[in-house]
């Protein structure tokens, strides 16, 4: 990502690093996070947050910050939550295909990506 926009993400936050639901909000996860979504041809993908390791964890962003991040820790679902309050993503139900139950997923809005 372009060093200005980087500025920008993290221009919206007060401070980090700081601890939020037991788990370290820094720019690595942010700008992870951000990089993992606008990878994703549709913007948008799963949660699928879990307290598993890696391997356990199904496939959506919860996984793919692990993976990126080269960590077990369940972080998906908070840092969506701090980033929809800074108007960088949306958190969506959207129908799991193979169980019919919505679940979470989290969108990039248009002007972050």
């Amino acid at each position: 990502m372009p060093e200005d926009f980087i500025k920008k993400v993290l221009g919206l936050f007060e401070q980090l690093p700081y601890r939020e639901r037991g788990i370290l909000i820094n720019s690595n996860l942010i700008i992870a996070t951000i990089e993992i979504l606008n990878s994703n041809k549709e913007k948008t993908l799963l949660q699928n947050a879990r307290s598993e390791i890696m391997e356990k964890t199904p496939d959506g962003l919860d996984k793919l910050i692990k993976r990126k991040l080269k960590s077990n820790t369940r972080t998906a679902n908070i840092i969506s939550d701090i980033l929809q309050e800074k108007g960088i993503v949306e958190v969506i139900k959207i129908k799991n295909k193979k169980t019919g139950r919505l679940i979470k997923a989290t969108r990039l809005l248009n002007e972050w990506n």
